[in-house]
């Protein structure tokens, strides 16, 4: 992956697009990665990938509750595990 310190993303912006169709581009902030800029084909398909897990998740709760299988987790609990994972998720994404 081609990574860019997002101090010479202005001037070599035109660089940067052309290998982002090719591949994902990281921008730098301070050294750290900020940004990824991806053609929109493979944003289109990471959606669809996040979509089709989404779909996967909610079609294995509805079998849990009709088979019976829940668990008495409050909402704040649940809201909780789920802030917790998507800050999980969030940070294994930015390296």
């Amino acid at each position: 992956m081609n990574e860019f310190p997002s101090t010479e993303a202005k001037d070599k912006w035109g660089i940067i697009t052309d290998a982002a169709l090719h591949s994902p581009v990281t921008i730098t902030k301070r050294g750290r990665p900020s940004l990824v800029l991806t053609s929109i084909r493979d944003y289109r398909e990471l959606q669809k990938i996040k979509y089709e897990q989404l779909k996967s998740d909610v079609r294995a709760g509805f079998e849990s509750l009709d088979r019976g299988e829940y668990s008495a987790k409050s909402i704040d609990e649940i809201k909780k595990e789920a802030r917790h994972r998507f800050e999980a998720e969030k940070n294994d994404g930015a390296g």
